[in-house]
């Protein structure tokens, strides 16, 4: 093996990259949100249900400030699926697209869908 690759690998490999940190209210309590790791959103990609995806977030993603331990469990669904969708939970669910890089997505394709090609008016270059 090279040395440049081999320096690549330790760089890499050798310490796990930082996650990003979001702090949030949620309905009046600090939440610390951190970045989900590459295995958590595969297993939630397999996830078939909606539902239980919504609330894995949460179960998954939420943690209690400063430590590393997650605020609910898997048996709190019943509960986070009765809360009000409203403000918190969507500040929630935007914090989590800024974790992820999803925000990026969204963006584009609010641009995309504003931007009609087949409407000569919406054109970005008229």
């Amino acid at each position: 093996m090279s040395t440049k690759r081999n320096e690549l690998r330790a760089k890499l490999l050798g310490n796990a990259p930082k996650r990003k940190t979001e702090l949030i209210k949620l309905f009046g309590a600090e939440v610390e949100l951190r970045q989900p790791t590459l295995a958590t959103i595969m297993e939630m990609s397999d996830e078939i249900d909606s539902k239980q995806r919504s609330v894995d977030m949460f179960v998954k993603y939420a943690y209690v400030p400063g430590t590393n331990e997650l605020v609910f469990e898997k048996a709190d669904a019943a509960v986070i699926l009765a809360w009000p969708f409203g403000d918190d939970i969507l500040a929630m669910q935007q914090a989590i697209a800024r974790l992820t890089g999803l925000k990026v997505a969204i963006d584009d394709a609010e641009v995309a869908m504003v931007e009609d090609p087949l409407d000569e008016s919406s054109s970005s270059t008229a």
